[in-house]
C-alpha cells in the first residue's frame, strides 16, 4: 500500500456502504454533514482523493458511541487526535474554529440504510476553502464552480459571516474567485 492511503469517491462510497451495514437496520438515522473534499469526491472530480471524510459536528446528528463502533467495524479510524495509521481511512469530527462555514441548510448527498449523508451548499464550501486557499483547495473551487455554477455573490455573503481572522483571509483570497468569474 501507499505510505498514506487515499481513497477516491467510488472507494469512499464502498467504505460508507460498509459503515451503513455495520450500523444495522434498527434505530434512528445517523445524519452526517460532510465538508471538505466530500462534494468533490462524491461529485465525480477526476483524481480527487482523500484519506479522511470531515464531519461538521454542528449540522450532524448521531450517537457518538454507535458511530465510533460502526466506523471501527468498517475498518475506519474514528476522530483520531494523536496518531494516524497510514493504511486506514478515517472520519474526522470538525467543530467551528479554524474552519468556518457560515449558516446554511444542508443538501442531501445520499442515504445508505440508516446512514444519511448531507453537505453544505456549494457556496458555503467554496467560502470555507477560500480561508486556506492552498492548491488543493483552489482545484476544488475550480471544480465546484464548473460543476455547480454557484451564486458567487452568495459566496461573498457567506464570507461576511465568518469570524476574524478567517473572514480576512477568505476576503483576501476572493481574488481567486474573481479569476474564475471571467
Amino acid at each position: 500500500m501507499s505510505p498514506k492511503l487515499q481513497l477516491d469517491g467510488e472507494a469512499w462510497s464502498a467504505v460508507l456502504a460498509e459503515l451503513a451495514q455495520a450500523l444495522g437496520k434498527e434505530g434512528a438515522p445517523l445524519r452526517l454533514c460532510l465538508i471538505g473534499s466530500a462534494a468533490c469526491l462524491f461529485g465525480g472530480m477526476d483524481g480527487r482523493i482523500s484519506a479522511d471524510l470531515d464531519i461538521w459536528k454542528p449540522a450532524s446528528d448521531y450517537d457518538q458511541r454507535e458511530l465510533k463502533a460502526a466506523a471501527e467495524t468498517a475498518g475506519l479510524l474514528f476522530d483520531p487526535k494523536q496518531t494516524l495509521d497510514p493504511d486506514r481511512p478515517y472520519l474526522q469530527l470538525i467543530e467551528p474554529g479554524l474552519t468556518q462555514l457560515g449558516t446554511f441548510e444542508t443538501v442531501l448527498i445520499q442515504r445508505i440504510g440508516r446512514l444519511h449523508l448531507f453537505r453544505p451548499p456549494v457556496e458555503n464550501l467554496i467560502a470555507a476553502k477560500l480561508i486556506r486557499a492552498e492548491p488543493k483547495d483552489l482545484g476544488d473551487i475550480r471544480f465546484l464552480v464548473s460543476r455547480h455554477r454557484p451564486d458567487l455573490l452568495r459566496v461573498r455573503k457567506v464570507i461576511e459571516e465568518f469570524k476574524p481572522p478567517a473572514r480576512e483571509r477568505a476576503t483576501e483570497n476572493l481574488v481567486y474567485l474573481d479569476v474564475l468569474e471571467i
